[in-house]
């Protein structure tokens, strides 16, 4: 199986560092029930330097439970709990999508019945799972039959919805962890308190002064790092294949071609994101190649 980047998390009021696997930029829709299972082992059976970066870097392990089997789900919801995970999340099954909020509850509900000591979160992305029910609607009773739930992670641009889940956890009980990095900044005004993305696996340390700048109230200086960000996106993406070519030149370590039907990213689009990455002084991770954990910090 060919290395797969995790999606790094980022929270707000804490310098804090944490991990998901086994989710979308981890192609988990392409991994068949045992490598999937193998890869969230992988976390907790690394390298040393692995285990190094992982266990002194990292405050949270958060593992992608999500298929379109409940039976699966289940099992690796179980297999989450038995190697010690803080946390899983589930996507909507896309397939035979549940059409209405009650139908996708109690498909939560059975996922997290499998591993009912483990806390649960909500992977809401209806761009990739054609599932339109609003995370606002979701939220109304959800930890009643869900008492595990502790949030979402909320992978959309409707920030009309996101601002409605917000105002619905006046209580603050609720995780609003944000999955489209290049709207961050505007997420976290809206009131998220974390974000979750591909991209900070080598931006995460820009994305941090950006979080910085933001809880500092210097919001002129978080408006200039997003607009550097969305120059790099725009200008490069940031889908899976980019993702792993963008991850092997940053730290060193072979990621390995995209399961098909995704493509191997060129050589001459990963001289242009060097190029990029150069200009806009985003290498962070370069000296990694070298083993020096430090480099990102």
């Amino acid at each position: 199986m060919s290395r797969a980047p995790g999606i790094l998390a980022l929270w707000r009021r804490a310098p804090s560092l944490s991990v998901q696997k086994g989710s979308q930029t981890a192609r988990h829709t392409c991994l068949s029930e045992a490598p999937l299972g193998n890869c969230l082992l992988s976390v907790y059976k690394a390298n040393p330097l692995t285990q190094c970066f992982l266990f002194c870097r990292l405050d949270q392990v958060v593992i992608h439970v999500g298929a379109l089997s409940l039976k699966e789900s289940q099992e690796l919801a179980q297999h989450a709990a038995e190697i010690g995970a803080d946390g899983i999340a589930v996507i909507a099954p896309f397939f035979l999508k549940p059409w209405t909020k009650d139908v996708l509850i109690n498909f939560l509900k059975e996922v997290a019945a499998a591993a009912p000591a483990v806390p649960f979160y909500y992977y809401h992305i209806p761009a990739l799972t054609g599932v339109k029910i609003r995370a606002e609607e979701l939220l109304d009773g959800i930890q009643d039959k869900i008492p595990t739930f502790q949030g979402l992670k909320f992978s959309d641009t409707d920030l009309l919805d996101f601002g409605q889940c917000v105002d619905q956890n006046r209580q603050q009980q609720f995780a609003f962890l944000f999955g489209v990095d290049e709207q961050l900044l505007s997420a976290l005004v809206m009131g998220a308190t974390g974000a979750v993305g591909s991209t900070y696996n080598y931006l995460g340390k820009k994305t941090s002064q950006m979080l910085e700048a933001f809880e500092r109230k210097d919001f002129s200086l978080a408006l200039n790092y997003q607009s550097c960000f969305l120059i790099y996106f725009s200008h490069l993406g940031f889908g899976v294949s980019q993702t792993k070519a963008i991850m092997t030149l940053v730290s060193g370590i072979p990621m390995g071609p995209p399961r098909l039907p995704l493509q191997k990213a060129s050589r001459e689009f990963t001289d242009s994101v060097e190029a990029k990455l150069k200009s806009l002084d985003f290498l962070s991770f370069t000296d990694l190649k070298d083993g020096n954990l430090e480099a990102g910090s």
